[in-house]
């Protein structure tokens, strides 16, 4: 089944169920409401003054501020070229359709956003998906596969997909022998925390491409804005990619803009990485009663993945998650639809910016319930 059949057939087993009995998704992707509260009284950003002409790119005045929050120096910044997005989906596909047009075979070190492997099928892009660092992506990462490949170009996701965990220095080192080696590289940065932007490490390099969207970690959607980070010589390029692909700006694109390099954006992160950790810690508490499950401890995000000792069939992983929305009125994501192979360890999502009792209740009721099918547990 695709990823998109299994949400389809546990979203309608969801709302199965009566109004007075829906289920909570402790793998959703919207925060929960007591987060939203306390960060809305916190939140402070400026009015859009002008809605009525097209916008296609950010003021000139602010583009220096937002490359330095986004870790570049000031000679990066005058050696590269941001080009803004109402979205990083619309990055995604940017940058998928210059691989089509350079022909570049590319390898996807999973796991990786979904939408990155749907895109290059469409523009017909050669790629070949490289998943066998995970689950342990930082302890198994081994950069002679990558390089002894026939890929020109590859694509990798920090912080590691649904994980909140980054790369460790090995990685690194590995993403910059790419680059030695002369291959293209493109970091899909769209859902990290600021302050650890791998732009900080590796600067900009000529065959090295960032796509950036520093709301999207705080959970906020309305007003976020994405930034493709590219070296200078590919300006025009991109720009007509851009033009094409990405369209013009919505307001609230700007508006994002502005409110990221404020006081208020620092202020909107303290308070997520509050929220988040306390959370994450109460994960752990629970997670020492159950011998097969684990969640790593290098978290720092709000997506955490529980990886369970032992596998399920596709078949049986479906029911058994159908029978949970029914029985204990809790859904998951189960982690194929992230870029993980189950067949190899069951894993699914937690959001760590729902609500603390959800989380707690829900967390308990699927390990007591999953723990059931696992084989081997």
């Amino acid at each position: 089944m695709t990823n998109y059949e299994i949400e389809m057939e546990l979203d309608k087993a969801s709302k199965a169920l009566s109004k007075e009995t829906q289920s909570v998704n402790l793998s959703y992707w919207n925060s929960g409401s007591e987060y939203k509260a306390k960060l809305k009284d916190i939140l402070k950003y400026e009015s859009v003054q002008d809605i009525f002409d097209y916008q296609y790119y950010l003021p000139e005045s602010i583009k220096k501020s937002i490359a330095n929050k986004l870790g570049f120096s000031s000679e990066d910044f005058y050696e590269s070229q941001g080009f803004a997005f109402s979205q990083s989906t619309h990055s995604i596909v940017t940058i998928a359709v210059s691989l089509s047009q350079r022909n570049l075979k590319t390898g996807i070190i999973a796991p990786a956003y979904f939408t990155v492997q749907t895109c290059l099928d469409d523009l017909k892009v050669s790629y070949h998906v490289f998943n066998e660092f995970i689950p342990d992506f930082n302890q198994n990462f081994d950069i002679s596969p990558l390089i002894n490949s026939d890929c020109e170009a590859f694509w990798f996701t920090s912080p590691i997909n649904s994980t909140s965990v980054y790369f460790n220095q090995n990685v690194i080192n590995g993403i910059q022998e790419l680059l030695d080696a002369g291959k293209w590289v493109i970091l899909d940065e769209a859902l990290c925390v600021n302050g650890k932007e791998l732009s900080r490490t590796l600067g900009i390099q000529e065959k090295l491409m960032y796509i950036y969207s520093p709301h999207k970690a705080l959970g906020i959607q309305g007003i976020k804005f994405s930034v493709i980070v590219t070296h200078k010589k590919f300006t025009d390029e991109i720009d007509r990619l851009k033009d094409c692909y990405g369209g013009s700006l919505n307001y609230l694109s700007e508006l994002g803009a502005r409110h990221f390099i404020s006081k208020n954006y620092d202020e909107c992160l303290r308070f997520y990485n509050q929220f988040w950790s306390n959370n994450y810690r109460r994960v752990h508490q629970i997670l020492a009663n159950y011998h097969f499950a684990h969640v790593s401890p290098d978290i720092f995000g709000h997506y955490a993945m529980i990886f369970l000792d032992g596998c399920i069939g596709t078949e049986n992983f479906i029911f058994a998650i159908k029978k949970l929305i029914k029985e204990k009125g809790y859904l998951i994501f189960p982690g194929v639809m992230h870029g993980f192979d189950i067949s190899k360890q069951f894993c699914f999502r937690i959001n760590l910016l729902l609500n603390k009792t959800d989380l707690e209740k829900g967390l308990i009721s699927v390990l007591d319930y999953m723990g059931k099918f696992i084989e081997n547990a």
